[in-house]
């Protein structure tokens, strides 16, 4: 199966990516900061760049993909209320953003 994971550097999204890739399933991760993934995702794990604005860079992928996992989101320890509102505005037309 293909799968394409947003959010897939993080606290769930890491795990999830090892443990498909681990049964031999086609993973795709999307990162705002690909090169900058520490530590690097497990091999096998491919890693593209997308900004959860647009479908740059990643919209053709989702060809013959069987399923796609939203996990992005900004990292909040607090209540949303105190994220700045352009990160709010993010959050809430990323899945919009992905089906365009």
């Amino acid at each position: 199966m293909r799968v394409i994971i947003t959010g897939g550097t993080g606290l769930i999204g890491r795990p999830l990516a090892a443990s498909l890739v681990a049964d031999g399933h086609d993973v795709i991760v999307l990162s705002r900061n690909p090169i900058e993934v520490t530590p690097p995702l497990p091999d096998g794990v491919n890693i593209h760049r997308w900004d959860a604005k647009t479908s740059e860079g990643w919209g053709e992928l989702v060809n013959n993909t069987d399923a796609i996992i939203n996990l992005a989101g900004a990292s909040i320890g607090g209540e949303l209320t105190s994220l700045p509102s352009s990160t709010v505005g993010a959050m809430l037309s990323m899945p919009v953003n992905m089906f365009r």
